[in-house]
């Protein structure tokens, strides 16, 4: 179920209202996480996500970040 929430960018104080689900919301705070510009519980209210929301869906972030032609233009 997707549901409308509103998010942080992990690299500037913008805020952007758009329909995620739960896996694109844990994502985006598992990139504000590794950015460490703001503090936890920050991310996850921000997100609308839990700690176990992140561990879920962390190894799924991983291998996005790690295939090949991620992070290019």
């Amino acid at each position: 179920m997707k549901r409308s929430v509103v998010f942080s960018s992990a690299v500037g104080s913008s805020v952007l209202a758009v329909h995620l689900s739960r896996r694109h919301r844990a994502w985006i705070a598992l990139y504000a996480v590794e950015a460490g510009a703001q503090p936890l519980a920050e991310i996850l209210r921000v997100n609308n996500v839990t700690p176990q929301d992140l561990r879920e869906h962390e190894e799924s972030w991983l291998r996005m970040r790690c295939r090949p032609g991620a992070g290019t233009s």
